[in-house]
Formats: C-alpha cells, sequence, structure tokens
C-alpha cells in the first residue's frame, strides 16, 4: 500500500507529464503553422515576377521589339513550370509574336501545342485557325472556329472570322448570313458591322455596305481599315469625290493606308 509521500510523488510526475506534454503541444503547432505558411511567400513573389514579365512582353510589343518579347516569353515557359494553363497562355502569346514577323508555320505549331495542353482554350482553337487562313487552309480554318465558338458562344472575333473564311471560299450568301447574326447578338461589336459591309459589297450591293462602313466608323473611329473599305465601296459607285474624302481622313489617322488608298483611287480614275 502507497503511502502519502508515494501518493504525492505519483501526483506531481502524473502533473509533469501533463504540462510537458502541453508544452510539446505549443512548440509542435506552431511550427506546423509556420511550415503551412512558408510555401506562400515565394508563390507570392513568383506570381509578381510572372505578371511583370507578361507586362514587360507587352511592352515590348508596343515598340515592336518581336525578339526581346519572344526571349521574356521565353523565360515565362521555364517559370510556368508544370503549369497547363499558363504554358498554354505563352505559347499562344509567343504564336502572336510570330504572327506579326509572318512566321505562320512556326505560329501554327505553337497555337497547336496550346490546344493540346489547355483544350478549353477558345482563343487559342480561333488563333489556329487565323493562322491556318493566312496558309490558305479555309476549310481546316473553318473547323477551328466552330469549335472556338462551341468552347467560348461570346467570343465575336471567332464568329467575325466563320464569316471571313466562307467570304474567302467564296460563299457570299453564307458569310453574309453569318454576319448579320453577329451584328443582331453583338450591336456594339464593330468588327461586325465592316465584315457584313465588304461582303455586301463584294456580293455587288455597295449602296447597302455604306451603311454597315458608316456604323463600323461610328463604334471605332480610329480604325483605319474601316475608312479604306468604306472609299472602296465608294469607288465601286463611281463616287470618287467620297473616296478621296476617306483618303483625306486616313492622312491624319494612317498616313501609309491613305497612301495605299491614294494609288488605289488614281487607278481607278485611269480605267
Amino acid at each position: 500500500m502507497k503511502g502519502a509521500g508515494d501518493a504525492i510523488r505519483e501526483n506531481v510526475r502524473q502533473i509533469a507529464l501533463t504540462l510537458g506534454l502541453g508544452l510539446l503541444c505549443l512548440v509542435v503547432l506552431p511550427l506546423a503553422q509556420a511550415q503551412q505558411r512558408r510555401p506562400s511567400a515565394p508563390s507570392e513573389t513568383l506570381l509578381k515576377e510572372k505578371q511583370t514579365l507578361f507586362e514587360a512582353a507587352q511592352t515590348e510589343l508596343d515598340h515592336d521589339h518581336y525578339v526581346e518579347a519572344l526571349r521574356i516569353y521565353n523565360k515565362l515557359l521555364v517559370l510556368a513550370g508544370q503549369d497547363r494553363q499558363m504554358l498554354a497562355t505563352v505559347r499562344v502569346k509567343i504564336g502572336n509574336v510570330l504572327v506579326l514577323q509572318r512566321k505562320f508555320e512556326k505560329a501554327l505549331a505553337e497555337f497547336q501545342q496550346a490546344t493540346s495542353l489547355d483544350p478549353t482554350y477558345a482563343v487559342a482553337f480561333n488563333n489556329l485557325g487565323e493562322t491556318q487562313g493566312e496558309l490558305r487552309q479555309y476549310n481546316r480554318a473553318l473547323e477551328q472556329f466552330n469549335h472556338a465558338v462551341s468552347l467560348d458562344p461570346k467570343l465575336s472575333r471567332a464568329r467575325y472570322n466563320i464569316g471571313i473564311t466562307y467570304g474567302r471560299l467564296g460563299n457570299l450568301k453564307y458569310s453574309e448570313f453569318v454576319f448579320r447574326l453577329l451584328v443582331r447578338d453583338r450591336p456594339e461589336y464593330d468588327l461586325g458591322y465592316d465584315g457584313l459591309a465588304v461582303t455586301l459589297s463584294r456580293s455587288g450591293r455597295p449602296a447597302e455596305a455604306i451603311v454597315m462602313h458608316q456604323k463600323a466608323i461610328a463604334l471605332n473611329p480610329k480604325e483605319p481599315s474601316y475608312y479604306y473599305n468604306l472609299a472602296l465601296s465608294y469607288l465601286i459607285l463611281g463616287e470618287t469625290a467620297k473616296a478621296a474624302e476617306q483618303q483625306r481622313i486616313l492622312q491624319d489617322l494612317a498616313p501609309q493606308v491613305a497612301n495605299q488608298l491614294a494609288s488605289v483611287i488614281v487607278k481607278r480614275q485611269m480605267r
């Protein structure tokens, strides 16, 4: 039978064990919490670095520094690691630069990689179709545009490209149908009106086209191609003075385009 001294010693031992465990918990829990927090700091730093690089690449593009932009995007490919969505995004960016350089075959490969990395990336399929269109692979391009629309019905650019491609294939009636649906669904989309206008003009209905040209310009008065296309419709109608008026507007907006239009007007007058 234990004496009073033994009982006291047993109580002290139990208290010590309890306190010891308590202290252990106090030490271990903060360490576990610290281990959970620790990766977040580098992650935030990495995100900022990626964002900075994307912005830097865009700045280079704004100044037509394509080689430098590609160098930055290639660095982003390394930073992306196993992030398939980011890899797809960077591949599309690289493809876009290659298109600007008119390196369509190389651009095609980049867009194809992007669609493989992210099969839900509608913009990648649209850009792949645009590149195939530049390579005159029109039927393949249509497949990509239609797939892009199925992934993102709000992607107006892909719907516009469907209309353009049918026009290139000589199916102006279906091209007109596509553009009419587009301007109905997206009345704020200036490119849709321009596409419809060009299609109407090519179909031998330049008078109808004029109204659509003017709507496109009203929505985006800074786009030079809209004035150029309007001038062409005026020339088809024989209204050279109105075509020359568009050329004068372009002198301030885009002198190079103005010079091209001036050449077209002169050739038209010489007929």
